[in-house]
């Protein structure tokens, strides 16, 4: 995979993780290049496809702001899915052993607390 598309890709999941809000201003181009050990051009690549997806606006002589959270890839929301479902299927598994065990009885002569 690209460069670019590596940094884009931990851009886009910081921002979704909630690193910057919504109107925050990330780190500069330049800082940016620094912790990312690229090129300018390469970070510049990736803010502007996440300016073009509509994550980042950038403004000349302002910075680079988050404009919305970015919405999640199908890969991401199959992720999900199958999350949800492993979890889905250790609740059912609980529930089917709960229900398997014995009902308690009182000892003669107590009474039922129901």
């Amino acid at each position: 995979m690209a460069l670019y598309r590596d940094i884009y890709t931990d851009l886009r999941r910081r921002i979704a993780a909630g690193e910057w809000a919504v109107g925050e201003q990330l780190p500069d181009l330049g800082a940016l290049r620094e912790c990312y050990g690229a090129s300018l051009n390469t970070v510049r690549r990736a803010t502007n496809d996440l300016r073009d997806e509509g994550v980042l606006r950038i403004s000349q002589g302002e910075g680079t702001f988050v404009a919305a959270l970015p919405q999640p890839t199908g890969e991401e929301l199959l992720e999900r899915l199958r999350r949800a479902q492993v979890a889905i299927g250790d609740a059912i598994a609980a529930l089917e052993a709960v229900n398997r065990l014995p009902a308690t009885t009182m000892p003669e002569g107590e009474p039922d607390a129901r």
